[in-house]
């Protein structure tokens, strides 16, 4: 055991992968969301999952994932999602990566390049449809895909667009594949051929089935985390894949009066035992997690008090008597019956559930369970 561990269960990734598929039916493939990491669970590793139970489309955000992923994978579909510097056109275009193309410059560097290597290049045309961070407006998308059809070497294979909250707001999301549909009726009737069409993220897959088009784009889905929508709408069966484990570093009694960690924001009200554990925000455990969260040791919920730092925290754990050196603590995750979940984590800190398993960092080892090694 290290001194702190992420633990990525790959059964788990490969049910839920699984199970997504099954929901989804023959009709709509999935494209799984490896950018980021794989939203800090290891991208190789998660690639070679999904790939292996049925994903033939992966998701990046930069040049650089893609290439990596394409010397692992030399078969699978790999989209590029994020705008791209024009000078590694001829990286995208060596490696088969499938760009998502929002502006004309870019489809122009990539039909000036692939003229150059006497090849072509497969592209999806991104829409803005209310995101606001790239693509091309509704008002001049099917004039602009006209114009990228014409391009020498460049071919429109799909079309896309992103929600940017389709957790918490049907009305905007329902405008937006109702904008969506329309485009994709008028590029289609300008005879582009759309072999993919796909919009839909984790929340607007689950929420709204109209949004499915013929390729869906799970990200949170796959590592058997919910994103922030009424429980109705979600998958009972999903699994959590990623357990945080650290373990008790020392364990002191401290007086009444003693106060804890910097900026003393936590003073002992009675004689508390408190736990010294080696993991802090320079491993991506959340700052604000300090005299909010919990962690689990011995099965039993004990309290993150005083401010994390960045390679300790401390646990008030005076409520489990056997508490001693070297036994485990998990911080997300489940020991016994109690569970820590990264969704519980974002609430406390009040952000997405993406960030905090990103937020791990490089320093923290991944341990990868296989289905003949779970725990």
């Amino acid at each position: 055991m290290h001194r702190v561990q992420a633990e990525i269960d790959l059964s788990a990734i490969r049910h839920n992968m699984q199970l997504i598929c099954s929901l989804m039916g023959l009709r709509v493939s999935v494209m799984p969301v490896v950018k980021a990491n794989a939203y800090g669970h290891g991208a190789a590793e998660v690639a070679r999952t999904v790939h292996a139970a049925g994903a033939e489309w992966l998701a990046v955000a930069t040049v650089e994932e893609g290439v990596s992923l394409r010397k692992l994978l030399p078969y699978a579909s790999i989209c590029l999602l994020s705008p791209f510097s024009y000078d590694l056109a001829e990286e995208i275009i060596v490696h088969r990566l499938t760009p998502v193309v929002g502006d004309l410059e870019a489809a122009r560097a990539l039909s000036r390049t692939a003229q150059r290597l006497r090849t072509g290049i497969k592209i999806h045309v991104e829409l803005d449809t209310g995101m606001g961070r790239s693509g091309f407006l509704t008002d001049l998308a099917v004039k602009h895909c006209e114009i990228i059809s014409r391009m020498t070497s460049v071919v429109i294979t799909g079309l896309c667009t992103h929600f940017p909250s389709a957790e918490d707001d049907p009305d905007f999301t329902h405008a937006q594949i109702a904008s969506f549909l329309m485009i994709k009726k008028q590029v289609e009737a300008a005879d582009i051929l759309l072999m993919h069409q796909h919009c839909a993220n984790s929340a607007a897959l689950l929420r709204y089935p109209e949004s499915r088009m013929n390729m869906v784009r799970p990200g949170l889905l796959i590592y058997g985390i919910h994103p922030d929508i009424p429980a109705e709408f979600r998958i009972p069966d999903l699994r959590p894949a990623l357990t945080l484990k650290s373990v008790i570093a020392q364990v002191r009694p401290l007086p009444a009066g003693h106060s804890i960690s910097y900026g003393r924001t936590h003073t002992l009200s009675e004689p508390r035992r408190i736990a010294t554990v080696p993991v802090g925000y320079g491993d991506g455990y959340p700052r604000e997690m300090g005299n909010a969260g919990c962690a689990l040791v011995a099965g039993r919920r004990v309290p993150v008090v005083g401010h994390v730092c960045m390679d300790v925290l401390n646990l008030d754990v005076t409520d489990v008597p056997d508490a001693s050196v070297g036994m485990e603590v998990v911080l997300i995750g489940a020991q016994g019956e109690e569970r820590i979940t990264v969704e519980e984590i974002a609430r406390i800190v009040q952000t997405t559930e993406h960030e905090i398993t990103t937020r791990l960092t490089a320093r923290v080892p991944r341990v990868y369970l296989t289905p003949s090694a779970r725990v």
